[in-house]
């Protein structure tokens, strides 16, 4: 009898234990976002929302809105990369066949890099000679200013967000929650279901 107790009063005391760190857990993270001043990401991109705009960098230097392409009759589609992500770079195959089958028909392909390393960027774009625009996010370090990535809520690299003729979103990875291979096959589902194949 006294050996059930004393375990009895093992699994009392470990629980408290748990559920007092738990709780510290809890006050030091709330510490943490006063002291940073974490601010919550924008709503997340969903289906039917217009696109949203931003500045973002060429290659050549110049800073360029974003709807110069958006909403201009003709598909969009955003490749959220930077040149330090594996699967970002190993998704360019196949942003090279997407490019190479639906260009013609109407899809644009945009990238937009998250690196804040201007001469890591370069040199992923002379590595890899993608044919479609390429911008890069200035503004994440701007006063005021909030990047495309925190814009459209993208949480990892990389991410396709797809925009109709007329600036809608029509596929978001949000609506999915899918693994970037899932979110690869669902995106070619998609342009195969938009451009009738």
């Amino acid at each position: 009898m006294k050996r059930v107790i004393k375990k009895v009063v093992k699994v009392i005391l470990y629980t408290l234990l748990i559920l007092v760190l738990a709780f510290i857990s809890i006050l030091a993270w709330d510490k943490v976002n006063q002291k940073f001043n974490f601010k919550p990401k924008p709503e997340l991109t969903v289906i039917g929302k217009p696109f949203i705009d931003f500045e973002a960098e060429l290659p050549d230097s110049t800073v360029h809105h974003f709807s110069e392409y958006a909403g201009k009759g003709q598909y969009v589609l955003l490749d959220f990369w930077a040149s330090w992500c594996g699967s970002c770079i190993r998704s360019f195959p196949m942003l090279m066949e997407l490019h190479e089958k639906y260009h013609d028909r109407g899809l644009l392909i945009i990238g937009i890099s998250h690196d804040k390393n201007p001469d890591a960027w370069h040199s992923a774009l002379g590595q890899h000679a993608c044919p479609w625009p390429m911008m890069r996010e200035t503004t994440a370090s701007q006063e005021g200013q909030t990047s495309a990535s925190d814009l459209y809520s993208i949480s990892g690299f990389p991410t396709f967000v797809l925009l109709a003729p007329d600036g809608q979103v029509i596929f978001s990875p949000y609506e999915k929650h899918g693994y970037v291979d899932d979110e690869r096959q669902q995106l070619q589902a998609k342009l195969a279901e938009i451009f009738g194949e």
